[in-house]
């Protein structure tokens, strides 16, 4: 499908009473989008929301970062620069940040052993699982579901 600057999104119905939405280039150059061209800009969002999206749902692998950068379109570098620039965090960052939420939510809820939990969440010993909780939720993980539970 061809893009104009008339008809961004040309796989949307026009409609004589609604204009076409068109997002401000200026907008998204403030959220952190690094292109230059105003159609750039928004297919790289898309782009990298997706990956974002693919990241959230995806195994907790380290394996998972390649693929959310083939999900994107992009060479990993280019994904790994671009996403650091628009979300604020690298993908490694962001799925340790994801990490360590699914771990809360089992320690919360499940019986299993932290070591247990640690490396069913894609952390390959358990001192940097527990490094690495500490770090964002000031508490050791047996601190957090003593403190969960209570």
């Amino acid at each position: 499908l061809f893009r104009s600057p008339q008809n961004p999104w040309p796989e949307r119905e026009m409609t004589r009473d609604v204009p076409p939405m068109r997002p401000c280039p200026n907008a998204l150059a403030a959220l952190g989008v690094p292109a230059k061209k105003w159609l750039t800009r928004i297919d790289l969002y898309h782009q990298l929301k997706a990956a974002q999206t693919y990241l959230e749902t995806a195994p907790l692998e380290e394996s998972s970062i390649c693929q959310a950068a083939m999900e994107a379109g992009l060479s990993l570098h280019h994904f790994i620069r671009n996403f650091h620039e628009l979300f604020g965090v690298t993908p490694h960052q962001f799925l340790g940040k994801r990490r360590i939420e699914v771990a809360k939510q089992k320690l919360k809820e499940s019986d299993l052993t932290v070591t247990e939990i640690a490396l069913e969440v894609g952390f390959k010993d358990l001192s940097a699982f527990g490094r690495e909780f500490k770090s964002e939720t000031t508490q050791t993980p047996r601190q957090y579901r003593k403190s969960s539970r209570a």
